[in-house]
């Protein structure tokens, strides 16, 4: 990522937006881009009234990624400002904010390319979500991202798997919208 991209994301979680994509490039571990085309919608811890009442200044700082029935929360250290400000990046792009009707939608084939980790692409294949050599079952990830499990995995692993979880995801609506 050059230097132009990395003075677009919050300095302290290494978040931000270089459309079409959310980067979340925290210090010392890979980069993860995800296309935010593949969304449903991007919104703020209390958004949606089945949120856990919360009063508590971290809850704010949450950014919920939704794709299908998945949401997954990422915590931006940076406060509740600049979650604001991410989100109101984002949106425009995702599927329920007419991100659909700007840009064509690729194809499933071409849904590898959706979220990447470093130069790596998610892959999700049968039962396993691949992340370059890094192979781990769906249901293990699954349980980990909904129960907090946790996997053996080091230095920012665990998200990067929980954010491939998103290709299974859009895989999973696109399969019952087209059922």
């Amino acid at each position: 990522m050059d230097a132009l991209h990395r003075a677009q994301l919050l300095p302290k979680s290494g978040v931000g937006v270089v459309a079409p994509w959310l980067v979340i490039a925290p210090p010392g571990n890979a980069i993860i881009r995800i296309d935010l085309r593949l969304l449903d919608r991007v919104r703020l811890h209390g958004d949606d009234e089945g949120d856990e009442p919360d009063d508590a200044h971290d809850a704010l700082s949450n950014l919920i990624l939704v794709c299908g029935d998945l949401e997954i929360a990422i915590y931006v250290a940076d406060g509740p400002e600049a979650v604001q400000r991410i989100r109101a990046e984002a949106a425009p792009w995702t599927r329920d904010n007419g991100g659909v009707d700007s840009w064509e939608a690729p194809s499933l084939a071409d849904r590898d390319a959706f979220v990447l980790v470093g130069s790596d692409a998610v892959r999700c294949r049968g039962e396993h979500i691949e992340i370059g050599p890094l192979k781990l079952r769906v249901d293990e990830v699954r349980e980990y991202a909904i129960r907090g499990a946790n996997l053996p995995l080091e230095h920012g692993q665990l998200l990067q798997a929980a954010t491939a979880l998103l290709v299974v995801a859009a895989e999973e609506r696109d399969a019952a919208q087209s059922a």
